[in-house]
C-alpha cells in the first residue's frame, strides 16, 4: 500500500456511496445542497439544533409551492376528464372493440378533438410527477453524499478530518489503520490522505469499528478530540433523533419513516383517486393495487434511504393532501358560482 496516496474514488464504494450524479440529476443535486445550505444558514440564527431536517422540510414546502401552477392545471384536467366522461362513453360505445386500424384511427381523432373542445390535455396530468421524480432523485444523491453539496456539513467533516490529518503522516502507516484504508478504498483514483477533501471521503465511509482500531492509535486526548467533533458532524445531521443521511432501518426511531412514508402516500393517492376515479372494471382494479403496491414499495425503500429522503417524501405527500384540499375547494366553489 502507498502510505500517503491512495489509489481510490468514493464513486466506486458501491456499498455505501452511490454513483456520481449524472449530466441531469448532478446539476439539480447542486442547485438542491446550495439551497438547504442557505435555509440551513438561516435556521441556524434560531438555533442550529435540527438544522438539516428543518431545511429540508422547507426546501419542500418551497419547492412544492413553485409547483402549484402544475397541481392546478393537473387537477382541473382531472375534473374536466370527469366531466365529458359521457361523450368519451358514446365515442368508445360508437366504435366497440373494432381491431380495424381505419376505425380505430377515426376513434382515436374524435378522441382528440373531445380533448381539445373541453381543453384537455393528457400531459398535463403527468407533468408534476415528471418534475417530481428528478427533484426526488437529486434529493436522494444530496443526502447520501451531503458532505459533498451541503456546506454546513462539509464543515464538520473536515474538522474532523483536520484533526486526523493532524496526526501525522505516521498514523496512516499504522497496520490497522493502513488495512482499513485498503477495505474501504477500492483501487480507481487517488486520494491523498494529508488532502481535507479526499480524507472527508474516508470519514464518510468509516464504521465504529473502524474508529476503535483508529482510536487505539491514537492517545486518550487525540480520541477524545476525534470523538468530540464526531458528535458534532453526527448533531448536525440528526432531526429528531434520526440521522438524516443514514437509512433509516426498522429499528425505534427510523422505523416510524417508512409507516409514515406508506401511509402518507396511500392518502394522497386515496385522494388523487377519487378526483379522477376509473371508469372501467380493469381500470379499477389496477387503481386498487398500484394503490398498495406503490406505497409499500416506498415504505420499504424509505428503510434502505437516507432518512432524510423519508422526511422529505412525508413532507411532499402531506403537502399534497393539503394542497389537494384546497385546489379541491376552489374548483368546487367556481362551479358552485357557475351555476347560479
Amino acid at each position: 500500500m502507498q502510505p500517503l496516496v491512495q489509489q481510490a474514488s468514493m464513486f466506486l464504494n458501491y456499498s455505501q456511496i452511490p454513483s456520481e450524479p449524472g449530466a441531469v440529476i448532478g446539476p439539480i443535486a447542486v442547485v438542491l445542497g446550495f439551497i438547504i445550505d442557505f435555509i440551513f444558514d438561516l435556521w441556524s440564527f434560531i438555533t442550529p439544533a435540527g438544522a438539516l431536517g428543518v431545511a429540508i422540510i422547507i426546501m419542500t414546502v418551497i419547492v412544492r409551492t413553485a409547483l402549484l401552477p402544475t397541481s392546478f392545471k393537473m387537477i382541473s384536467n382531472s375534473m374536466k376528464m370527469r366531466e365529458m366522461k359521457p361523450e368519451m362513453d358514446k365515442i368508445k360505445e360508437k366504435y366497440g372493440n373494432s381491431k380495424d386500424p381505419e376505425l380505430r384511427r377515426k376513434m382515436q381523432a374524435e378522441i382528440q378533438a373531445l380533448n381539445s373542445k373541453h381543453g384537455v390535455n393528457m400531459l398535463a396530468s403527468c407533468l408534476p410527477m415528471l418534475i417530481t421524480w428528478p427533484l426526488f432523485m437529486a434529493l436522494f444523491v444530496v443526502l447520501s453524499s451531503a458532505f459533498l453539496f451541503v456546506g454546513n456539513v462539509a464543515d464538520t467533516y473536515s474538522a474532523v478530518s483536520t484533526a486526523l490529518i493532524n496526526l501525522g503522516e505516521d498514523f496512516w502507516r499504522n497496520p490497522g489503520v493502513s488495512s482499513i484504508l485498503v477495505s474501504v478504498i477500492p483501487p480507481g483514483a487517488g486520494i491523498n490522505v494529508l488532502v481535507v477533501a479526499d480524507v472527508n471521503r474516508i470519514v464518510h465511509v468509516l464504521t465504529p469499528e473502524h474508529w476503535n482500531v483508529f482510536y487505539s492509535y491514537m492517545t486518550a486526548a487525540e480520541a477524545a478530540n476525534i470523538q468530540n467533533l464526531l458528535g458534532q458532524m453526527q448533531g448536525v445531521m440528526t432531526f429528531l433523533g434520526l440521522n438524516l443521511v443514514a437509512p433509516a432501518g426498522l429499528a425505534w426511531p427510523g422505523i416510524i419513516l417508512p409507516i409514515l412514508s406508506a401511509g402518507s402516500m396511500l392518502a394522497s393517492q386515496f385522494l388523487m383517486m377519487k378526483t379522477n376515479p376509473a371508469t372501467d372494471e380493469q381500470a379499477i382494479r389496477m387503481q386498487k393495487i398500484t394503490m398498495i403496491i406503490f406505497p409499500v414499495m416506498f415504505g420499504v425503500f424509505t428503510t434502505q434511504a437516507p432518512a432524510g429522503v423519508g422526511v422529505y417524501w412525508v413532507m411532499l405527500n402531506l403537502y399534497m393532501i393539503v394542497q389537494h384540499h384546497f385546489i379541491m375547494k376552489y374548483y368546487n366553489n367556481k362551479a358552485a358560482k357557475e351555476r347560479e
